[in-house]
């Protein structure tokens, strides 16, 4: 406000200064004119005709040098404004970034975000606002069911067409679907990989969230392979580090009818000697099979070798059967081995009393 004051006050002097001078030249002119047209002796008429002229010439001068000393004036007025504005400019800019003690903390490509007992990780370069668009940038966007169904549908259609054989993706996607105002996709391995093998091959959005462990989890529990006839056994004793899948033999030499599905789950033990859970599908057909007493189940286990490379070490495979009049719930382990070689190999001390060939696959 001082300095806006100063300004007008500035320019009101000026605009008096200026009817002065207009005032004045109006009587010099007057004056001069009645002395060419009357020849009247005044104390003017001393003066030559050259002389008036020298004076009005003068004055016009004057008034050029003060219209030119009032224009250098407001524009070094008006650069010191703008110079102050823009100082005034950096000093809110600066004051109003984010100190770094409240930046989100980023790993890799994404920033994860505790919810509850999951966590979602969140892309920092996410693109698209309905559709994958690769220039848009990250915002905090609300769809709606139409808008995520079309999502949905382009995902599903990429999928099948997506070439992730042999990736950090090959099977990793467990599943997918629209949860609040996101479509979920499940990992096994939520790792950065996966995640950005995922956008690269398949789709690029802001609408997705992926969940699932970002690394595995240490699992260090324990069974029995053996109790009430009922028989666990790795069908090779020794699989190579690279295998896809493992195969497994159930034997049931008790008294009861058993059933059993499809799911299981396996841990291995890492270079630090603790167990952890092998990341591969939780996902599993609600199936049943009945293995009647003296018969034998064979049936293979995914190893997920891409999701996460297997390092050669100790296994354990763990499967549930129910033994069926009881309605008994029972849970088995076996271990087995992931080795550099080139085929499976079994175990020469014949642990396995039934013999291999009689069972069907």
């Amino acid at each position: 406000m001082g300095t806006l004051g100063c300004i007008n006050d500035m320019l009101q002097r000026d605009k008096e200064n200026r009817e002065l001078r207009k005032r004045n030249r109006e009587r010099l002119t007057d004056t001069y004119h009645r002395l060419l047209d009357t020849g009247k002796e005044t104390d003017l008429s001393l003066m030559t005709m050259e002389k008036m002229e020298d004076i009005r010439r003068k004055t016009l001068e004057k008034e050029e040098l003060d219209k030119a000393a009032h224009f250098k004036a407001m524009l070094y007025l008006a650069l010191g404004m703008a110079l102050i504005f823009l100082l005034i400019w950096l000093l809110v800019g600066c004051s109003s970034k984010p100190s770094g003690n409240n930046q989100s903390a980023v790993r890799g490509d994404s920033t994860s975000i505790t919810q509850g007992v999951q966590t979602v990780s969140v892309h920092t370069q996410d693109t698209i606002c309905h559709l994958p668009v690769a220039t848009q940038s990250v915002k905090d966007s609300v769809f709606t069911e139409q808008e995520l169904q079309k999502i949905q549908n382009e995902l599903r259609e990429r999928y099948a067409r997506s070439e992730i054989k042999g990736t950090r993706l090959d099977g990793n996607i467990q599943a997918w679907s629209v949860i609040g105002n996101h479509l979920v996709v499940q990992l096994c391995l939520n790792s950065p990989e996966a995640r950005a093998v995922f956008r690269e091959k398949i789709m690029d959005s802001p609408a997705i969230r992926f969940e699932g462990g970002t690394e595995p989890t240490p699992n260090n529990q324990r069974y029995t392979s053996d109790t009430l006839g009922i028989h666990l056994y790795p069908e090779f004793s020794a699989y190579p580090y690279t295998a896809r899948t493992a195969t497994f033999v159930l034997f049931n030499q008790s008294e009861h009818e058993i059933e059993c599905g499809d799911s299981y789950h396996i841990t291995y033990e890492d270079q630090r000697g603790v167990w952890r859970t092998l990341p591969i599908h939780t996902i599993f057909n609600c199936i049943a099979y009945v293995i009647q007493s003296g018969e034998q189940f064979l049936f293979k286990a995914d190893l997920n070798p891409n999701v996460l490379p297997n390092p050669p070490g100790r296994y354990r495979f763990f499967y549930e059967v129910e033994l069926s009049d009881k309605k008994q719930k029972i849970m088995l382990m076996t271990e087995f081995r992931l080795a550099d070689i080139k085929e499976a190999v079994r175990d020469s001390s014949d642990v396995i009393s039934v013999e291999y060939v009689n069972y069907p696959r």
